[in-house]
């Protein structure tokens, strides 16, 4: 006999769906809504802006390396990696070039791409770059003595900083040229595109120092300290630059790798979340930060504790699917903070994951192009519908559902799991108390002949007997096996009347 057919009992449907991602800030008590349901786990998998829940992509080994501790694109479909070993620090590439031994275990790598060449910096070492046939050392006397912690490019310069003894201090280059930087220029230049430097120490009034740099639009360079951010406009005649007086940004950046630009907005980590910096759409003038992370408050603080260094925190953004990418390395494994955003809202709506497939702890995006560096290898990530590589295990939980009533016991009578896709999900359940109530496994297999019912109208809706009585119950989806695109759409609870 079908689940499907007239039971003659009673039931009250409790439906949940719409899933707005993970809320750690409030408890899973207080989280029951069944309309734009938040969850207290998911793993591998995230919220899209319909409010699905969608299995990560794939991904395909594209080179075998050790410990890829930083990652970037040096051409379209090309990257360039830094890799620990046992003994020192190596710089290799997907061409096969490679400069073994350049750094000590434990340097962090900041990078940029600037003259159609890898710039690759580390605190208290020489300046390299890569351009596509071999690893150099930059030849500016001056950068030498500098060894920056940090690099970027802004209106034709390279900007340089997190100096010893200089920590306030940005240093930019002479226009188009990366090997001519201030104390390389003549004392008696009066060219207005020679190299330059800004020290905004007094601009501070505090002992802080500058923990990051980044560019915003065309022209602004922000420079971040611990606490707060000042931008300046940067412009190809160095008479030009001065202090933006219409920006304020109260908030610091912990991780220079974690800034990233994300449309015209500029996207960063902080010591208490994510913040977006970006020009305001009413007056045009004013630019501000906000947070985009409050949700996730209380998990965001305790990853973010986990990492020895934050420096060692890395970001990229996947312009194409909308998601910002946060790694916390922990030794040699690594947790993904995923933010995905809301392509049609006009408001950023964030939706946040997590993932712990491969261990990734640095990736790279160009061109439609997301590469993750693990601790095993380089790893090209697959477009979410494909087929090839291999295929994550996803796995969310709910908070504690009540189905109404926060005192009564509950008769439920089944369970129906509304899927697409191609995979094994198995469903376990325990009550307020944490007993274990039971599990069942439904089988999505999204073929044409697969689950139509007489009658049914929602093709892909899978029912099963669901008899147990709790006040209420936390509900765990584990989703294995299977390849390609597989959502969730929601799942229902029939309870007795």
């Amino acid at each position: 006999m079908s689940t499907y057919s007239p039971s003659g009992v009673n039931t009250e449907t409790f439906s949940y769906e719409n899933f707005q991602g993970l809320d750690s800030s409030r408890d899973i008590t207080s989280l029951d809504t069944g309309k734009e349901q938040h969850l207290t786990t998911i793993d591998n998998g995230y919220c899209d802006w319909r409010g699905q829940i969608v299995r990560d992509p794939s991904v395909s080994q594209r080179s075998s390396a050790a410990k890829v501790t930083h990652l970037i694109h040096y051409k379209s479909n090309g990257v360039v990696w830094a890799e620990e070993t046992g003994a020192s620090m190596n710089f290799k590439s997907d061409a096969e070039h490679n400069l073994l031994d350049v750094h000590p275990n434990g340097s962090v790598i900041s990078s940029t791409v600037f003259n159609n060449r890898v710039q690759l910096a580390s605190k208290g070492r020489p300046l390299y770059f890569y351009d596509g046939s071999s690893f150099l050392r930059n030849q500016s006397t001056a950068l030498n003595n500098l060894k920056p912690s940090f690099v970027t490019s802004i209106q034709s310069r390279l900007a340089v900083a997190g100096v010893e003894g200089s920590s306030t201090t940005v240093h930019l280059s002479r226009v188009n040229q990366d090997d001519i930087f201030p104390d390389d220029e003549p004392l008696d230049s009066a060219n207005v595109l020679r190299a330059g430097r800004i020290d905004i120490a007094n601009l501070l009034g505090t002992a802080d120092e500058i923990s990051a740099l980044g560019s915003f639009e065309q022209n602004r360079l922000v420079l971040f300290t611990s606490d707060r951010a000042i931008v300046y406009k940067i412009d190809t005649n160095i008479d030009n630059w001065q202090l933006d007086d219409d920006t304020f940004l109260n908030i610091g950046c912990a991780s220079h790798n974690t800034v990233v630009k994300a449309g015209t907005d500029l996207i960063f980590c902080s010591r208490s979340g994510i913040h977006s910096i970006k020009r305001s759409e009413e007056n045009g003038i004013l630019v501000y930060s906000y947070s985009l992370s409050d949700k996730v408050d209380l998990l965001y603080r305790k990853l973010f504790a986990s990492v020895a260094n934050s420096q060692e925190i890395s970001a990229v953004f996947d312009q194409d699917e909308a998601q910002y990418h946060v790694f916390f390395p922990q030794g040699d494994k690594c947790t993904r903070l995923t933010l995905t955003l809301n392509p049609e809202s006009e408001t950023p709506t964030p939706k946040f994951s997590t993932a712990t497939f491969i261990n990734a702890r640095c990736g790279s995006f160009l061109g439609g192009d997301l590469v993750l560096g693990t601790a095993g290898g380089v790893y090209d990530v697959n477009k979410v519908e494909s087929t090839e590589g291999f295929t994550p295990d996803l796995t969310f939980t709910t908070p504690l559902l009540w189905h109404g009533s926060l005192t009564g016991t509950k008769q439920t009578h089944s369970i129906i799991l509304q899927a697409a896709g191609k995979g094994m999900v198995t469903m376990d359940a325990q009550d307020l108390n944490g007993n274990q109530l039971g599990s069942l496994v439904f089988e999505v297999d999204d073929t044409k002949d697969d689950n139509h019912f007489l009658g049914v109208a929602l093709s892909k809706q899978y029912e099963r007997k669901w008899s147990h009585r709790y006040k209420a119950a936390q509900y765990t989806f584990k989703i294995e096996s299977g390849e390609g695109l597989l959502r969730v759409i929601g799942f229902a609870v029939l309870v007795k009347g």
